[in-house]
């Protein structure tokens, strides 16, 4: 097939300026049973792989299950090296992991690892991550978890010159960092800074805190030994080793979690893991919870220690690895923690349906409370500087001070719950951890993780219809978040609330931002169709007050034709 130079010319032009990426067109053949361009069916694993038939069905936005279906079949023994070397392969000159990341789908990127992507590819000396970065600007996929993926992954953040995103507590100047601060930073890796990237990669960084808040974390974290990771493959349990990732703060509790989960791992124990998480609400322990389940491909049921139901759950994962998370445990009655006694202890469970023993050893239990929220509140406070410096984790003796004060808090915790629960249940708790407070840039954080979520909710299409779960009047809006730090330090400031911890933070993105944002849309049309236009708003601090201002970006195209009336008709 010939080779469209004109089309090849435009598509480097795209990606020098836009880092865009081209269309792939379907593969020509002569055999209509080659490509099914519709199914995709590849139950026959003698049938032979073609990566462009997977690439162009991850344009078309088949979802990551169809795409794992291209895959799946070809993970033979015999195959699987080549299916790995096919899936590092390019298409039109680009490698294929820079489409899936095109898609916005976390899943997706995960799942293209597992096949054997390398995560630390390039394109026109442009690293994935970086291209992941840039992709944020478009709000309609969740870059920031795309991001995150990738880091959890193993994805080096040595294409990003550290100015871009330290100091943490700043936003960085229009232009990028200065050249002073870049120079001691040039080398092949960071060359795509000199070019278009710069000021993309400085635009991506402005609108979305997390994104360099997800940088300096990457930057102050060690990773965990090759023994480590090699146990970790071995159990399929690779993707828990980059769980920080997923939260915000919580350092402590996330490498806790892991250590711990790894000792099981080589010791192959053979009774249950039961762990309290203690903080106060709204502080990552619900989501640490879900995100160990997530990324360890776990079922995880949460009970309500009010009505503890968890038989048919147990029965159902009979000797299986399983998490049971037992939300506000303090509010149990003894009878129920005398009943937990035997599967916390021997990993069995008693089916008082059939009076049969479920073995649970393999369960991970997780007791959340909030009963130690004046000790771990009076601690952070003590201990403030220490457990919330910036660069704790840039100084090695620094941080292993915070580690040695976070070991500290567990012990005090569990001599306390030996009060609250009772010394035959405290006995058989594996580990304390403790989830703490968030530093004023966690806070920010918070604030601009929950930007996000709303930023893609304005996304959506609107939708006009009868069935009011499906109705959707408000949408196709883009928002705007120019300094995303001052916008989100300021939120920050003004809702935090320690006991309360990310819902205050929420409660505020919907009262400062939310609020006034519909509120001006709505106020602005006399009506609302589907096939309206996009729609801009930007998110701003007033510098005097510190207070968010939300207001409606005016097309300054047709401001300009208005300008140019109004100057004419002043001279007639």
């Amino acid at each position: 097939m010939k080779k469209n130079t004109k089309s090849s010319s435009s598509t480097k032009q795209q990606w020098d300026s836009e880092f865009i990426l081209p269309r792939i067109e379907k593969r020509i053949s002569s055999n209509e049973d080659d490509y099914l361009s519709s199914t995709y069916s590849y139950a026959d694993t003698g049938r032979v792989f073609h990566l462009r038939d997977v690439i162009v069905a991850i344009q078309r936005g088949d979802t990551c299950d169809s795409i794992r279906s291209l895959l799946s079949p070809h993970q033979t023994d015999l195959q699987s090296l080549k299916l790995k070397h096919e899936i590092c392969g390019t298409v039109d000159d680009v490698p294929a992991f820079f489409f899936v990341v095109e898609s916005g789908s976390a899943e997706m990127v995960r799942m293209w690892a597992s096949y054997g992507g390398e995560v630390n590819t390039e394109y026109r000396q442009v690293s994935l991550l970086a291209y992941a970065i840039v992709r944020c600007l478009s709000p309609k996929a969740d870059g920031p978890v795309v991001v995150a993926t990738l880091l959890s992954l193993g994805a080096s953040i040595d294409s990003i010159p550290p100015p871009f995103y330290l100091p943490i507590d700043r936003d960085l100047p229009e232009t990028g960092p200065a050249d002073s601060e870049l120079a001691a930073f040039k080398n092949p890796k960071t060359v795509w800074i000199s070019g278009p990237g710069r000021r993309l990669l400085t635009d991506a960084l402005n609108s979305c805190f997390s994104l360099r808040y997800a940088l300096h974390r990457a930057s102050i974290t060690e990773p965990l030994s090759g023994a480590n990771q090699a146990i970790a493959k071995k159990h399929s349990a690779t993707e828990l080793l980059g769980v920080h990732y997923f939260l915000v703060g919580q350092a402590q509790a996330c490498q806790s979690l892991v250590e711990i989960f790894m000792a099981e791992l080589a010791l192959g124990a053979d009774k249950p893991m039961v762990l309290l998480f203690a903080g106060p609400s709204g502080h990552g322990k619900t989501e640490l919870a879900q995100n160990m389940g997530k990324l360890l491909s776990l079922d995880l049921q949460t009970v309500d220690c009010t009505n503890l139901l968890v038989n048919n759950f147990l029965n159902e994962h009979n000797a299986q690895r399983s998490i049971v998370f037992l939300d506000e445990f303090e509010k149990t009655e003894q009878k129920v923690r005398e009943s937990l006694l035997l599967p916390f202890q021997s990993g069995l469970h008693l089916d008082r349906r059939n009076l049969k023993l479920v073995d649970c050893s393999k369960t991970i239990w997780i007791l959340a409370t909030n009963a130690f929220d004046d000790t771990i509140l009076s601690f952070c406070k003590t201990h403030y500087k220490e457990l919330f410096t910036n660069t704790v984790g840039l100084n090695r003796r620094a941080a292993q001070q915070a580690r040695k004060l976070g070991k500290k808090l567990s012990a005090m915790i569990k001599k306390e719950a030996i009060g609250h629960f009772g010394a035959p249940l405290t006995g058989r708790i594996t580990s304390v951890i403790p989830f703490l407070i968030f530093s004023p840039t966690e806070q920010a954080a918070v604030a601009c993780k929950e930007m996000d979520r709303f930023g893609r909710k304005l996304a959506r299409p609107i939708k006009l219809c009868d069935d009011l779960k499906l109705y959707r009047p408000v949408g196709n809006i883009k928002l705007e978040i120019p300094f995303s730090y001052s916008v989100c330090k300021a939120l920050a400031l003004q809702g935090y609330d320690e006991q309360l911890g990310a819902r205050s933070i929420i409660n505020t993105v919907d009262s400062d931002v939310a609020l006034p944002l519909v509120t001006q849309y709505l106020a602005a049309r006399d009506d609302v169709s589907e096939d309206e236009p996009e729609t801009c708003f930007t998110a701003t601090v007033d510098a005097d007050l510190g207070m968010i201002e939300v207001s409606e970006k005016q097309d300054t195209f047709l401001d300009d034709i208005g300008l140019t009336l109004n100057a004419f008709m002043g001279k007639m």
